[in-house]
């Protein structure tokens, strides 16, 4: 039988995009516990039951093994800081949130996309994972819009179809990347000034299709990621959209060098806004807490 790297087909499960949930329960002795999945899928409305995935590797995987119920948090996408609570946080989760009990006594998390209460109607050991079958006993859903995650990272769904309505909508959108690589992002270098690898939309081309072809054009090996700026100059009436993107290979085809993250307060960058949203990816990069600006070329908002 053939061997597979296990990283490797890791980052072939990431390619798949998915929703962001955080599913809880209570111990024996009334701790609440819980830990971050996109491990998450509907299985039947009539009974109506849902499958999650804990791993055996997590430290509360004994109450999830035994629980005889559960509760699953569909997160929205302004609540990536509480993701990354319950995917890392070594302290008391539940301290740095807010949440209440549903009728079973587990914890639902205040804010949440939508939740659903389950009793456990079956636990099955699979691999290095336990396949936990839950049929739902109450849900609670609101409008908005859910935190997405593919490809080792997050995304809002709201802000991406945002970016593409403007590159629709709008002819000669500038379309630019900001590509990382080892702790390095490639930046160009024209006079004396610095500036991230771009180009522009045509008539027929949105940004992600534009932005893709490319890097392919330059030969640069890369998997794009979220948006992360989407801004207009209202004195020459253009429009900009910046994605994220992760190279897997530090040639950069003659399109510039890799700059150290730490090193580029030290750049001197063609545009006052290039200037501070890279000032802003310098700061985000280091926890991987990435916001989305939305605005103007001076003013506007991180969401």
């Amino acid at each position: 039988m053939k061997q597979l790297d296990p990283k490797m087909l890791r980052n072939a499960f990431g390619s798949y995009m998915t929703g962001v949930t955080v599913i809880t329960a209570m111990s024996n002795d009334g701790t609440p516990v819980g830990f971050t999945a996109n491990s998450f899928t509907s299985v039947s409305l009539n009974p109506p039951l849902l499958l999650v995935c804990p791993a055996k590797s997590l430290s509360s995987f004994d109450v999830f093994a035994n629980c005889d119920s559960f509760v699953v948090n569909i997160l929205s996408e302004d609540q990536q800081a509480i993701s990354n609570i319950f995917a890392g946080s070594k302290a008391d989760r539940f301290s740095q949130i807010e949440w209440h009990k549903d009728e079973q006594g587990n914890p639902v998390i205040d804010g949440a996309l939508t939740h659903f209460s389950c009793k456990t109607d079956r636990n099955l050991d699979a691999g290095d994972h336990h396949l936990l079958v839950g049929e739902v006993l109450d849900f609670s859903s609101r409008e908005g819009h859910g935190l997405g995650y593919a490809s080792g990272g997050y995304f809002s769904l709201a802000l991406e179809r945002e970016a593409a309505e403007i590159s629709t909508q709008e002819k000669h959108v500038s379309v630019g990347v900001i590509i990382e690589h080892n702790g390095k992002v490639l930046l160009s270098q024209k006079d004396g000034k610095v500036s991230l690898p771009s180009t522009t939309t045509d008539d027929n081309t949105n940004a992600v299709s534009t932005i893709q072809q490319f890097l392919a054009d330059n030969g640069i090996d890369a998997q794009l990621g979220a948006v992360f700026s989407i801004y207009e100059n209202s004195k020459t009436n253009t429009n900009y959209i910046f994605y994220r993107a992760i190279a897997q290979s530090s040639n950069t085809k003659g399109l510039g060098e890799y700059i150290a993250i730490d090193d580029i307060a030290e750049q001197d960058f063609a545009t006052s806004a290039m200037n501070s949203m890279m000032t802003r990816y310098a700061t985000e990069s280091k926890n991987g807490l990435y916001g989305v600006y939305v605005g103007q070329e001076e003013q506007g908002r991180v969401h």
